[in-house]
């Protein structure tokens, strides 16, 4: 049984999720929920192979907490993480499948894969850096993040606060008391943006202004407003980009064998070895 699950507002404008979420549906290590915003569906038969539809008519987390707390709250415990993707996110199964698996091994609370370049994109910090495997920052964004079961119980109630979800990756910081090591963008992993942000269909139907919403809940949860601080990174090392790095690695990596075999074969041992007494 799969561990993993997508998330998803989905609507007739797009088929990202078949594109290229579901290009390799075969290898796929999580499942695939989709939440469908417009009125009528136009293409039923498209959305056949998935694991879970629902045709709920709202914004993208208001239709994750009616999910989540009403239709399918048992999700919650069969699932380990949660990925919350918009549908103009591109990123192929395969890379789906990584960014799960590293979220995991970092223990993380909260993961995003990387921007790539030309990706529209509200915080640079959150565009890939080529440098890197993995950076530790103050929160991510609610485009495309990856949580895990502890955060989603934690962060559920702030789903429904304003139409727009500006804010709210603000607020997700603060509910989980603002870690150093739980939160991070994943460079080892890109995803692609389609769409300009603050455009689109979304925006004609939200009836508020997203950054009085934005105020709004970091106010109310006396939050801090913008967290996009890094704490640490994980570098990738390798011949052609960090060579002194790589080097000072290598004699570090040397000293420590030739310490630890100092201890395991010390003074009396080679006595001993020189003058020929059995050991």
């Amino acid at each position: 049984m799969r561990k993993n699950i997508i998330i998803a507002p989905c609507g007739n404008s797009l088929s990202t999720f078949k594109d290229h979420w579901l290009k390799d549906a075969d290898l796929r290590n999580f499942d695939v929920c989709l939440l469908f915003y417009h009125q009528n569906i136009d293409y039923p038969s498209l959305y056949a192979d998935v694991d879970y539809f629902f045709h709920l008519k709202d914004f993208k987390y208001k239709m994750i907490h009616q999910l989540l707390t009403e239709i399918k709250p048992g999700l919650l415990d069969q699932y380990e993480y949660f990925y919350f993707i918009d549908d103009d996110v591109v990123i192929d199964t395969l890379s789906i499948n990584k960014m799960f698996d590293i979220v995991r091994a970092f223990d993380l609370w909260i993961g995003q894969a990387s921007l790539t370049s030309d990706s529209y994109c509200s915080w640079p910090i959150l565009k890939h850096n080529s440098d890197c495997f993995i950076r530790f920052i103050g929160q991510v964004e609610v485009m495309a993040p990856v949580l895990s079961r502890f955060a989603v119980k934690q962060c559920l109630s702030t789903f429904t606060i304003n139409n727009s979800s500006w804010g709210m990756d603000s607020v997700w910081s603060k509910l989980l008391d603002y870690p150093t090591d739980k939160i991070a963008v994943v460079d080892a992993i890109q995803m692609r943006h389609i769409n300009p942000v603050g455009g689109g269909e979304l925006y004609k139907k939200i009836n508020e202004n997203p950054h009085q919403a934005w105020d709004s809940a970091v106010k109310d949860f006396d939050a801090i407003k913008n967290s996009f601080t890094e704490y640490g990174r994980l570098l990738i090392v390798n011949n052609k980009k960090n060579r002194v790095l790589r080097t000072l690695n290598r004699l570090s990596e040397k000293k420590n064998k030739l310490k630890q075999a100092y201890l395991d074969y010390g003074l009396s041992y080679r006595i001993k070895n020189r003058l020929g007494i059995k050991i």
